[in-house]
């Protein structure tokens, strides 16, 4: 496969992440609009929910260009590297965003109990709680591990892009 075939693939894969981001956005959108309709006081689960979509879609913009600069035979530059380390910051962010909106959900969760305290909820809730905790350690584990990966990415390629301006100055 060629490089511009490789861009165009890489591409479109992009564009297809983006799809799905607005059907996740678009029910996000809407679940926020029953809560602020609903209860003020429910607003913020869905608010967090609706900021962890802004990291994914500079992921996007970033992306794109990336996959363009291999497209054009530039996959080792400067820009990129750059880049990279926005898509790690990005990771990260929404990493964060999880473990918010774990803290809250869970806050959430036991002034629900404190209301309505009976042997049913609270053994529903302590069953809710631990599927809730194994669900946000797994997207955590996988948000620390992007963040890892692009960060590591990123050094390499700046290495690779200075690599290849001393090369080219070579010869």
């Amino acid at each position: 496969m060629k490089q511009k075939e490789l861009s165009i693939l890489l591409r479109a894969v992009v564009v297809l992440c983006c799809l799905v981001w607005l059907v996740f956005a678009n029910w996000f959108g809407r679940m926020l609009g029953l809560a602020i309709v609903e209860d003020a006081y429910v607003v913020a689960f869905p608010l967090l929910l609706c900021l962890m979509l802004l990291p994914p879609l500079l992921v996007f913009w970033d992306a794109w260009h990336i996959f363009t600069q291999i497209g054009k035979n530039n996959s080792f530059c400067v820009e990129n590297a750059r880049r990279l380390r926005r898509i790690s910051f990005c990771a990260l962010a929404d990493t964060v965003l999880d473990v918010v909106l774990l803290v809250y959900g869970v806050i959430h969760q036991f002034r629900f109990a404190a209301q309505f305290a009976t042997d049913n909820i609270v053994r529903d809730l302590g069953d809710d709680l631990f599927l809730s905790v194994v669900k946000f350690l797994f997207v955590a584990f996988i948000g620390v591990a992007v963040t890892v990966a692009a960060a590591a990415l990123s050094h390499l390629t700046l290495k690779a892009a200075s690599l290849q301006d001393e090369n080219d100055l070579t010869i």
